[in-house]
């Protein structure tokens, strides 16, 4: 019989266990950002964070998501514009742009510390552009802030030169405005060089400092002006010690012809009192300049055409011109220029009497005696001296009686015919002046046994007498005009009208004083 083979139990095979949650995480790989693409994002660069923060902008800090300090760095930039905006006339202080220079290194050190923490986590944070599109961003930012900065200086120095040119200007119309009274507006002149002086001195790589030097020339050439005396003015305030700039040199360079220009224009015009002052400064204190060197031959042109016109016109103008030129030159220390003076002295006492006659025959007696005394007085050994002293008796007479003013003097006295002997009844020397046919004076000694008469009073006169003072003289015979004569100064007889004797040979004459 066929035997079966008794069947086998099998067991089910047991399903496979399943998974614990926690093996499962382990085994899942980490989350990564994803581009666009699906690809997996690298984390934020540390070098990439920190370039972006050296923008100003605090991209950096926008790229790692940290808003915080996204907020603190736009502060910072915020504050600088706050600080150099608007640009002004200077410059902000440097501390303010080496603080915030420094702040933008501190920022991007924070950056790049803060992506490298963030890159070591096990689940870094999100960032905002891919690293190649952040380091595009960094690099083309970088120089934002060089720009800036740089574009800040331009615009400063733009609005600078428009402030030192506005400057410039209202000091070259407040210059305009005062003309060249230099005098009157002195302070409005210094004011001016002063704001030149400072924008040369404080900015002199500027377009306004190059302006500046023209500008000192056209202000020192105004307040000099066209006249020279004006000019030593100008020169001398310039000249002074305490003055700044190029101006002081200048003027130091030009003192010893300012002070000659000034002395001659004076001496031109007549104002002999006002030259003397300058020309013996620069004689004295610029004695090896040229100006100093010059001056005696320019005083010597000038006295020579003083001379000239005194010969060819012979009035009483050019006359008192050289009289006044001759004391002029005289009163110099300087031995070259003093000696000009004689030439002048020749010609003044022929002038004098010249101009003293033709005042004679006007009537102008007061103006003819003047210049017959300046003759006398000034000039005692000229050749004129006798005649002006014969017709400065008449004219001293033709006061008290116009009738003495009626002819000249002749200018050479005439032979005497008529002796005339005068006695004096006064108990003083007495002089009495006559005039005629002839012209002079007789002195008489005092009567030392004669008194003074009351008024209206006067002497019997015998002719002779012993003890009556007399003096006799030999003149022409004619009519004559007498009067006494007192420290230069002619009286009439007895306080009247002066007396008109016609002499006769071996006539006399008595003289006295009454009470004073």
């Amino acid at each position: 019989m066929s035997t079966e083979p008794a069947p086998t139990a099998t067991l089910p095979e047991e399903p496979a266990a399943a998974p614990t949650d926690a093996t499962s995480e382990a085994a899942e790989p980490p989350v990564t950002p994803q581009d666009t693409d699906g690809a997996p994002r690298p984390p934020a660069r540390p070098l990439t964070a920190a370039l972006l923060n050296l923008s100003g902008l605090g991209l950096g800090y926008l790229h790692l998501r940290a808003w915080l300090r996204l907020v603190v760095a736009l502060a910072a930039t915020a504050g600088l514009a706050w600080v150099a905006l608007p640009i002004g006339r200077e410059p902000i202080a440097v501390w303010w742009a080496l603080g915030y220079l420094g702040a933008l290194g501190l920022f991007a050190l924070d950056a790049a510390l803060l992506a490298r923490r963030r890159a070591r986590r096990e689940t870094p944070r999100d960032a905002v552009w891919t690293p190649r599109a952040a380091g595009r961003i960094a690099w083309a930012t970088l120089a934002i802030v060089p720009l800036l900065g740089t574009a800040y200086v331009v615009t400063q120095q733009e609005v600078l030169e428009q402030y030192l040119a506005y400057d410039l200007d209202q000091a070259e119309e407040s210059l305009e405005s005062v003309g060249s009274a230099f005098g009157a507006f002195r302070k409005t002149y210094d004011t001016a060089y002063t704001t030149y002086l400072r924008t040369a001195e404080e900015h002199p790589g500027t377009r306004a400092a190059e302006r500046v030097p023209g500008l000192i020339d056209d202000l020192y050439a105004q307040a000099k002006g066209d006249k020279e005396c004006t000019a030593l003015t100008v020169v001398r305030h310039f000249a002074q010690p305490g003055t700044h700039g190029p101006l002081r040199a200048v003027a130091e360079g030009e003192l010893a012809g300012a002070l000659h220009g000034c002395g001659m224009e004076s001496v031109e015009g007549g104002q002999l009192s006002a030259a003397a002052e300058p020309l013996t400064e620069l004689m004295t204190d610029h004695t090896s300049s040229d100006p100093a060197a010059a001056l005696p031959d320019d005083l010597a042109a000038w006295r020579d055409g003083l001379i000239k016109q005194l010969a060819s016109k012979k009035g009483c103008t050019e006359t008192a011109e050289a009289r006044d030129s001759a004391s002029f030159l005289a009163g110099f220390d300087s031995g070259k220029v003093s000696a000009l003076a004689d030439k002048a002295r020749t010609q003044v006492p022929a002038g004098l009497l010249e101009c003293a006659v033709r005042q004679f025959k006007a009537q102008d007696h007061l103006g003819a005696q003047i210049n017959l005394t300046a003759i006398l007085d000034e000039y005692p050994r000229a050749k004129e001296a006798g005649y002006a002293g014969r017709l400065q008796i008449a004219t001293g007479i033709a006061r008290l009686d116009p009738k003495a003013g009626v002819k000249l003097p002749p200018r050479t006295e005439p032979e005497g015919t008529v002796t005339v002997t005068v006695h004096n009844y006064s108990p003083e020397k007495l002089e009495m002046v006559y005039t005629g046919p002839a012209t002079g004076v007789i002195t008489i000694a005092a009567c030392d046994d004669c008194s003074y008469y009351a008024k209206g009073d006067q002497p019997e006169c015998t002719g002779y007498s012993l003890t009556v003072p007399s003096e006799t003289m030999t003149i022409p015979a004619g009519d004559y005009i007498t009067a006494t004569r007192h420290d230069g100064i002619i009286f009439g007889w007895a306080d009247k009208k002066v007396s008109k004797e016609s002499y006769t040979a071996d006539s006399w004459l008595c003289t006295w004083r009454h009470e004073r």
